[in-house]
């Protein structure tokens, strides 16, 4: 198998200007860093400014009540779904 055969994951970053900017704000400010800390949006651990496009899109749809039924309901989870849950994985 050549390396092109193998696709590798993509992880989807975005930088904190880049979020701070498509949530309205004018950049990374103070506002910006408690609407992100209100909403559970965390950097990458070890990438400071830079967030997970897949975490964004899941505390959006948390905010607006638009989480899945598997995340609205705690006693439907799996361990491992949990873990990865408060993790902010997956």
């Amino acid at each position: 198998m050549t390396g092109a055969a193998m696709a590798e994951p993509v992880i989807d970053l975005m930088t904190g200007e880049a979020l701070a900017r498509s949530a309205g704000y004018r950049g990374v400010t103070n506002a910006f860093r408690n609407w992100c800390a209100k909403l559970r949006i965390t950097s990458m651990p070890g990438r400071r400014g830079y967030f997970d496009r897949k975490l964004v899109r899941r505390r959006y749809d948390e905010a607006q009540g638009l989480a899945s039924d598997a995340t609205s309901e705690p006693g439907s989870m799996t361990p491992m779904d949990k873990r990865r849950a408060r993790r902010g994985e997956g």
